[in-house]
């Protein structure tokens, strides 16, 4: 593999970082298990880290044993670990086992502030039985400050890998890491596999043990990391390559649009009764691919009249000779690479002859997001009856002045019939 490509070597000291590096013990530096409540207080947790045979260590783990019953919750062990962290040296990074409760709320920015600084790098999250879904709130909050979230689900989580919990785990790879899942009589899938499995399998899964994850950690950005899968016997890293590709349906490549509409189903935002019609028809459509998966999609696509019709009555606004831009569906795994930026800057830049609108869900922030980034604006709202929520028309801005003026032509013709 070209190490020009591989974030493994991205700032190590060590430039021929392998595969067999990261799952060996000890390649990173020695890190040790502690039961962190093992001890009177913290007074003697602290005692007992700085003895000499510690004090070189990369790092520790500190899990809570099982026979103690439920796992703290993670303020409690960062409490616990208070004195360490203020003496410890700068360079020793650690992991904590911590519950997941029901009555676990999501916290305060400022309530995480200067956990990773301090050397956090991995909780491993450990779901209580009576947990009725994953707290993906905190769990984001987590992420966002650079630290890796675990999460062992428990039987009553996992008994459905339809069910709520594994379906957040799956369709969130950038806040679950990493997961335990009890096996189940139906395999657990990411719905995106349905179009095309990604090739290999995701690196921390080989890592086998928290203390070899967190030596990982140690040397990687979470973002690195989790973007590595190991195939065959070379590293691949997620989102280096992506191909994109715009092109009318016709000359889609053989069993393309078959794989289009099943990233669309994946997505699972739209009513799939017209998608593949629409789409067969549709003005252009853009993909992206890597390492021969599509891996992102989008379309423009041209409205049904019964649509037209009603963004008229609910908006008052003539989308007639419109493209709508539609059926956008990035995997999880490529999200906050720009995947869905870089389809919409794409299929807006080609539009021709025609003005763009898309219809974005008042709740979807995410596509809104990508939206805004593109110098997109939301133009007005509505309440759609058929998909029973809020619904936001948004335009590119170049071209709302099109809009604005069929609008007041449509005025005056109104005021001042021939």
């Amino acid at each position: 593999m070209n190490n020009a490509h591989n974030p493994l070597t991205a700032g190590a000291e060590n430039s021929s970082i392998t595969f067999t590096d990261l799952v060996h013990d000890n390649a990173f530096g020695q890190i040790f298990t502690k039961d962190l409540f093992a001890f009177k207080d913290q007074d003697a947790l602290f005692r007992h880290l700085h003895q000499q045979e510690y004090m070189d260590a990369a790092g520790f783990f500190f899990q809570a044993a099982a026979s103690r019953g439920a796992a703290p919750d993670v303020f409690s062990c960062m409490v616990r670990l208070s004195r360490w962290l203020a003496e410890k040296p700068a360079s020793m990074v650690f992991g904590i086992t911590a519950g997941l409760g029901p009555s676990q709320k999501p916290v305060g920015k400022n309530q995480l502030a200067g956990w990773q600084e301090k050397g956090l790098k991995l909780i491993h999250w450990q779901c209580a039985p009576e947990l009725a879904k994953i707290p993906d709130q905190l769990l984001w909050q987590v992420s966002r400050q650079g630290i890796w979230n675990h999460v062992t689900v428990p039987a009553s989580l996992a008994n459905s890998p339809a069910g709520p919990a594994v379906k957040c785990i799956m369709d969130n790879p950038h806040l679950v890491h990493s997961y335990d899942i009890p096996e189940n009589d139906v395999p657990v899938y990411s719905a995106y596999d349905m179009a095309a499995p990604l090739p290999g399998r995701p690196v921390w899964e080989l890592l086998g043990t928290s203390e070899r994850l967190l030596a990982c950690l140690s040397r990687f950005p979470v973002d690195h990391l989790i973007r590595l899968r190991y195939h065959g016997t070379d590293l691949l890293t997620l989102g280096q390559d992506i191909a994109y590709h715009f092109t009318p349906p016709a000359d889609l490549p053989k069993g393309y649009l078959d794989t289009v509409c099943a990233m669309v189903a994946a997505g699972g935002s739209v009513d799939l009764a017209h998608v593949r019609s629409n789409l067969e028809k549709a003005y252009l459509i853009g993909y992206a691919v890597e390492n021969g998966v599509m891996v992102g999609n989008s379309c423009l696509k041209h409205p049904r009249k019964a649509l037209i019709d009603r963004l008229k009555i609910a908006t008052d606004l003539d989308f007639s000779g419109f493209v709508e831009r539609g059926y956008t569906s990035v995997r999880p795994e490529y999200r906050s690479l720009g995947v869905g930026r870089k389809l919409l800057e794409g299929l807006t830049a080609r539009a021709g002859k025609y003005e763009v609108f898309s219809l974005i869900a008042e709740d979807n922030l995410a596509t809104q997001k990508i939206a805004l980034r593109n110098n997109t604006k939301k133009i007005t709202t509505y309440f759609s009856e058929k998909a029973n929520k809020q619904m936001g028309v948004w335009m590119p801005e170049q071209m709302i002045s099109t809009l604005e003026n069929n609008a007041d032509d449509a005025v005056n013709q109104k005021d001042n019939p021939p």
